[in-house]
């Protein structure tokens, strides 16, 4: 029988791509059964959240973070492959497995405030919390997922480093200040995104031609003719 990580390092070609694609979305989309139904649980929270604002306009880079998630993903299978694919699917297998099991057998839940606003923010966020549940609150799936994109995306693309940076803050931010998370959630979620990136990209080093193809570099042996006198 063929093992999986057989199958990973040896299928390469875009039905293989997409297959393993499929496979990290269908253990993405273990988030929702494992959100509902669920009594008990423990708050992870610190007394500095007592101090972070409920600002609902932040809702709006809340949604868009698992859109941009999808269309990272659909973007590696489109363009990624080899070693760099490889370590992706990996560090997102990871990532999301240890997410769920932390899930299923140490829940955690939030205590969010009452929305008394007004206007389309609070309707906004107002739809959020009628549409997601407490629990699933650590680590922070937002942030590890948007943060081990934005990993590899900088080291594939070093020029855009300081944007993907720039976006990972504001999810955090926006787990913050939506009261969707408390604040060792999304601390969670980096260090869990951290850890499978490090594991990933130790599993399935980038090799040489790999890293040119980023950078656009060419490997084509150069001839040098020496020409005797």
């Amino acid at each position: 029988m063929i093992q999986s990580g057989e199958l990973l390092k040896n299928k390469d070609g875009a039905a293989q791509r997409l297959i393993w694609a499929g496979l990290v979305a269908a253990v993405a989309f273990l988030y929702f059964p494992l959100n509902q139904n669920l009594t008990g649980g423990t708050e992870l929270t610190t007394a500095w959240d007592a101090w972070i604002p409920l600002l609902p306009a932040w809702t709006v880079p809340y949604l868009l973070a698992l859109p941009l998630w999808g269309l990272g993903l659909a973007w590696v299978v489109w363009k990624v492959k080899g070693q760099r694919f490889r370590a992706f699917i990996s560090a997102s297998l990871l990532a999301l497995g240890t997410a769920t099991l932390i899930y299923a057998f140490y829940p955690t839940y939030v205590i969010r405030p009452s929305l008394e606003g007004t206007g389309w923010a609070w309707d906004l966020l107002r739809f959020v919390y009628a549409n997601d549940q407490l629990y699933n609150a650590f680590p922070s799936g937002h942030v590890f997922q948007t943060m081990l994109l934005g990993l590899f995306m900088a080291r594939w693309y070093p020029k855009t480093r300081w944007v993907w940076a720039g976006v990972v803050a504001v999810v955090v931010l926006s787990t913050l200040f939506t009261h969707q998370h408390n604040l060792p959630d999304p601390l969670g979620g980096a260090a869990l995104a951290w850890g499978a990136y490090r594991l990933g990209t130790a599993l399935f080093p980038e090799q040489a031609r790999q890293t040119a193809e980023v950078t656009g570099l060419s490997l084509q042996p150069v001839r040098v003719q020496v020409k005797s006198r």
